[in-house]
């Protein structure tokens, strides 16, 4: 193995791509074998960013979800073509808007319900969460905005297609985290504690911010010659409420537990302490391409070329065209990656696990993904 590439190329990103500070941490064949970091969580106070930095996943958090969701379908509490309204009945008798000729709208009623397997796979139709609907519920809990009651109001919005027809990247990630709260009887991010981040020892892993003092400054424009920047600060409104836990983007991480749990998704759901999050069969179903041809154009438009080669499975990219993404990892290959940067790979079949943090808004970090993830699938087959 030779990281000296790989470690040059993420040294150069603070110049030469604007970004103030990143990590990284790779598996291979199931152990440590890399783990690098550069640059600085707090330029101003010449803070490093390191092993002990926290900041936010971002869209990352989808994966953690997603296999949260999983645990319980492995414990029979679902079937995958359950409609959502069984569990949460806000959901049953959905309209759904259409466009007329004359550019006007008009609301039908779906004639199909919503699965659960739509919400996996961002097919069920439900488009962002800020609604009306569930910003008033929000004002009216005096800004507490608890995760099960926003999503019950979530359902009150009309579908922008029928469920399973198309693929629209959206707030269905954060109606699986309340659907987890009605399965699990606890709430969102109690359940992920007890199932996922004590097991793997994910110990910085929260929706709370669990140490203010480490957590990564988000830069946008950050400019790497200057060093100076637009602005400090959050864009995205990721928790409407003070209760309200996020399951498509609201967990915070650090690199060291994030390669944990990526790590025991790459040796199909066991762990590297010896702990199983899934089973073998149920991580191979999880990175089954799940898109009809319409809603894998729209996947398709999403992505751009990052995308190119990759379909969606259950809540992750699967890669099903090694060539068309002229990647090293290998078809099957799956996770997803997440707004300021993060980046995540789980490849059974090469038995590599990697992840790659940044935090800056306004540099095209998904130009350099697929770029990293060579690097190191290069470095351990060079000597």
């Amino acid at each position: 193995m030779n990281f000296s590439k790989l470690e040059a190329y993420l040294n150069s990103f603070y110049k030469e791509k604007n970004v103030p500070g990143l990590g990284f941490a790779m598996y291979h064949k199931h152990q440590p074998v890399f783990e690098h970091y550069a640059g600085f969580s707090d330029v101003e106070n010449g803070v490093r960013f390191g092993q002990d930095t926290i900041f936010r996943l971002y869209s990352a958090t989808k994966v953690i979800t997603c296999t949260a969701l999983l645990q319980l379908y492995e414990a029979g509490k679902f079937r995958l073509d359950d409609p959502l309204s069984a569990y949460i009945p806000e959901y049953k008798d959905m309209t759904v808007r259409h466009t007329l000729k004359d550019g006007s709208e008009e609301l039908r009623p779906a004639q199909q319900p919503i699965t659960i397997e739509h919400l996996f796979s961002m097919t069920a139709g439900i488009d962002q969460r800020d609604t009306k609907e569930t910003l008033r519920i929000i004002e009216e809990s005096n800004g507490e905005g608890k995760t099960l009651d926003v999503i019950k109001a979530l359902a009150s919005e009309p579908l922008i297609f029928e469920p399973g027809s198309r693929f629209k990247y959206g707030a269905c990630h954060e109606v699986i985290g309340a659907l987890i709260e009605v399965l699990s009887g606890q709430t969102f991010g109690t359940y992920l504690q007890n199932n996922i981040f004590d097991l793997l020892g994910m110990k910085d892993t929260s929706f709370q911010l669990k140490d203010e003092k480490r957590f990564c400054k988000l830069y946008n424009h950050f400019n790497g010659q200057t060093h100076t920047h637009e602005s400090i600060g959050e864009h995205f409104n990721l928790q409407p409420g003070t209760a309200y836990e996020n399951g498509g983007g609201g967990l915070y991480s650090t690199v060291p537990d994030y390669i944990l749990f990526a790590e025991a998704l790459c040796n199909y759901g066991l762990a590297s302490n010896g702990e199983r999050i899934l089973r073998k069969e149920t991580v191979n179903e999880m990175r089954t391409r799940r898109l009809n041809p319409l809603a894998q154009q729209d996947f398709a438009q999403f992505g751009g070329v990052s995308k190119s080669g990759y379909s969606y499975g259950l809540g992750v990219r699967t890669l099903v065209d090694r060539e068309d993404n002229n990647s090293l990892s290998f078809n099957g290959e799956f996770g997803w990656d997440g707004a300021r940067g993060c980046y995540v790979v789980i490849d059974p079949e090469a038995e590599v696990a990697l992840f790659y943090a940044q935090q800056e808004s306004g540099s095209p970090w998904f130009r350099w993904h697929g770029t990293i993830r060579n690097y190191a699938y290069a470095s351990v087959w060079e000597d």
